[in-house]
């Protein structure tokens, strides 16, 4: 038996607006990932990016194991946060509202599958129409990547994640 064959499917999404300050921290992260993930763990880990999150996401999720969003906040928090994400239904009044929890639920309904899904927050301070991020946001983002190393590595290496819910 291959080894990669008990390995988790990991899917890591990131959305935002680059043109906008620290709303790209999600962009950056992917940035800052891409080439330790291709030296580490390329059979594992894809890749995802958009302005905003779609309904069309949920069928993209439904293929993976593990789904990690990654989106920048105004939230009052420290530097991040990493949350599990359980699903709910609301109906968006537009695309720009959908949510991670919203996507896990269509994934569930429509597909019969419900990855481990986790929504890291990174926060951000400037969100003037601009090209760059902010020093303190710069900061946040290396946090949330040393986080991030260590929480994947547990994913592969440990294979202590659940084993998706295949609803029939």
């Amino acid at each position: 038996m291959n080894v990669l064959e008990n390995k988790p499917k990991i899917l890591i999404h990131a959305y935002g607006n680059a043109g906008r300050g620290d709303d790209a921290l999600g962009f950056a992260f992917l940035e800052m990932c891409r080439p330790w993930l291709a030296q580490e763990y390329a059979q594992h880990v894809t890749i995802g990016h958009g302005f905003q999150l779609n309904v069309e996401d949920a069928f993209t999720m439904s293929e993976y194991d593990i789904v990690l969003f990654v989106d920048a906040t105004k939230n009052n928090i420290t530097d991040y946060t990493f949350t599990p994400v359980k699903p709910l239904r609301n109906d968006p009044f537009t695309t720009h509202s959908m949510t991670p929890a919203c996507l896990l639920y269509f994934c569930s309904d429509l597909y019969g599958r419900k990855p481990e899904t986790f929504l890291l927050q990174i926060k951000g301070y400037e969100w003037d129409m601009i090209e760059g991020l902010s020093e303190k946001a710069e900061k946040n983002l290396w946090t949330a990547f040393q986080f991030f190393r260590n929480r994947l590595q547990n994913w592969i290496l440990t294979e202590q994640h659940l084993v998706p819910l295949q609803l029939s």
